[in-house]
């Protein structure tokens, strides 16, 4: 039968499927935009999803979808070129997000979604499978999706394009048997409550669609058996890329996690300051996904990111083993047991064997008398000023060990080396509660004219975006000193606290004038202000910024930062 007259098979019943329609519907009121928020999604019955599901978990990948652009675009690539792919990619986000996910058809899978069980068996088998579920994707969007696009893209190229044209004319013949078979049914109903003369082209049309249908189902059973001989090959190859692919996305997802944290505040949290302590509120998956994105867009964001991550770290624990001045005024004397406070008298009971019990007494039952001490905790602490060198040369790679052919082998540029240490000291305000902000200075070459950007964050605290605002920000022109030594003096004078801390990030300069380093140096006395400057890859400049300074780190090498790290990160 021709194509033409399987359409004409289809028109001639197309008035049947209109008029019960008319009489099976009734109108409805519109549903309003809230009331479809609220309206819980069914399950998927149509034979296409292998795992278990309900409408909840149908809602959620389609809010992935919509929200993370990436999954969407894979979404529409995948589709494109297998039929099955978009429930192939919708299991495999179930698989990730839902919390005891398994495989369980609601209704019988079609012939051709029978491969996807035969996929997604394989990849739930696998140890990589299991170890991404173990970083964190039950329940969340945006590494669920991360893992689904990094195994369905790795799964689907492995199956070839000789499998993956059988799959499209399985679900083709498969499907158009089917429903060509419940036409001619359609058509055969109708048949029996026509007219002879009617009723006769109606049993004709009947028996011509069964016949188009028997020769569809017999292409199905051509390709499913086709399908059959190459399973075992199949399953092994798509198991195996499935793997890689799984292995890249836990680097991509380990990557994103660190980029939030380091845009967000993430860090302070891992070590105890959460919110109202010090740290960032949780983002909303909405929130992740826009961040994530963001970066993603941004070479130097991403390398920022995981640079920041090692250096916050190094900041936190820096402070957190800083030694505390312990209690030491005595306010009067009170009973305890508490050896280190103990008065005298009470001590020299040890040296009387016939008191000694009278001792251990009293120190069992906190009798022993002892000084009352208390500490004095600062009122306040100044604001960190950070000032970093926005010159062009700071696109420079950043001095290092040298691969063959000379290059630098650490590949980062000293803006970016830069840019990470401002994200640790923004962990370190966010922390102490103190003020934070950033100066971002460079020079117009041919006119010396100043160019200045000030990125302020009140008791430590920023959005994600004007954290990325900031690391993002850069002039590309000359060095001048003097107009962000000025503008750092302001800032310190409007400071609510005294002991301001000041870093210096630059890569050279030539000179300071000597009433630009007199008012600096005025101003420090008289602010308690302390100053660290860090000269990367040079010696132009280390006289003057060393008088301006109480310690110039010189960073002539990526292997010698520690120390320099250390000493910036005491603030």
């Amino acid at each position: 039968m021709s194509e033409e007259q399987s359409d004409a098979i289809l028109s001639s019943t197309s008035h049947l499927q209109t008029s019960t329609s008319e009489i099976l519907l009734e109108p409805t009121a519109p549903v309003s935009a809230a009331e479809e928020e609220i309206i819980a999604s069914d399950v998927i019955a149509d034979g296409t999803q292998v795992l278990s599901h309900d409408g909840y978990d149908v809602q959620e990948f389609d809010l992935a979808v919509e929200t993370y652009s990436r999954l969407g675009r894979t979404v529409v690539a995948a589709d494109q070129k297998l039929v099955t792919a978009p429930a192939l990619l919708r299991d495999l986000f179930w698989s990730f997000h839902k919390r005891a996910p398994r495989i369980d058809p609601v209704v019988p899978l079609s012939p051709a979604h029978g491969i996807n069980r035969q996929i997604m068996e394989e990849i739930m088998s696998t140890a990589e499978w299991k170890e991404l579920r173990e970083t964190g994707t039950v329940g969340d969007a945006l590494t669920s999706a991360m893992a689904t696009i990094g195994a369905s893209e790795k799964a689907i190229a492995a199956l070839g394009p000789k499998t993956i044209e059988r799959i499209n004319e399985l679900q083709e013949a498969a499907g158009a048997a089917e429903r060509l078979f419940e036409q001619a049914e359609a058509l055969e109903e109708l048949a029996s409550r026509a007219d002879e003369e009617k009723a006769a082209t109606l049993f004709k049309q009947a028996e011509q669609a069964r016949a188009l249908a028997q020769q569809n189902q017999e292409q199905a059973e051509e390709a499913t058996t086709e399908l059959e001989q190459t399973r075992e090959e199949r399953e092994n190859i798509v198991r195996q890329a499935a793997r890689q692919g799984l292995a890249e996305a836990l680097e991509q997802i380990e990557s994103t996690h660190h980029a939030i944290k380091a845009f967000s505040g993430g860090y302070n949290v891992c070590f105890g300051a959460g919110p109202g302590g010090g740290g960032g509120s949780e983002l909303t998956v909405k929130e992740k996904i826009a961040l994530a994105e963001r970066i993603g867009k941004s070479k130097k964001l991403q390398m920022i990111a995981a640079m920041c991550g090692r250096f916050t770290r190094i900041a936190l624990q820096q402070q957190k083993s800083r030694v505390k001045h312990p209690p030491d005024e005595i306010t009067s004397i009170t009973t305890g047991n508490d050896i280190g406070r103990l008065l005298p008298c009470e001590i020299a009971l040890l040296a009387d064997p016939q008191l000694e019990d009278l001792f251990f007494y009293k120190f069992a039952t906190k009798q022993l008398l002892q000084y009352d001490l208390i500490g004095h905790e600062p009122e306040g602490q100044g604001p960190i000023l950070a000032a970093v060198d926005s010159s062009d040369s700071m696109r420079d790679p950043l001095p290092g060990p040298l691969t063959s052919s000379g290059s630098p082998l650490c590949g980062l540029t000293k803006e970016v080396w830069a840019k990470s240490v401002l994200l640790a000291l923004l962990a370190i305000a966010r922390l102490q509660k103190r003020d934070f902000a950033v100066i971002h200075f460079s020079a117009l070459d041919d006119q010396r004219e100043p160019q200045l950007t000030i990125h302020r964050f009140p008791q430590g605290q920023g959005s994600p975006a004007e954290v990325i605002a900031c690391a993002e920000f850069f002039y590309g022109g000359g060095t001048l000193f003097e107009p962000w030594m000025n503008e750092a003096m302001k800032l310190v004078d409007e400071a609510r606290f005294d002991k301001a801390d000041v870093i210096i990030i630059s890569d050279g300069l030539t000179s300071i004038e000597p009433k630009a380093q007199g008012d600096w140096q005025r101003r420090r006395a008289e602010r308690g202000m302390r100053a660290y400057g860090i000269l990367i890859g040079t010696n132009e400049g280390a006289e003057p910024l060393g008088r301006m300074t109480d310690a110039m780190l010189p960073l002539d090498d990526l292997q010698d930062e520690m120390n320099a790290l250390k000493i910036v990160f005491s603030v």
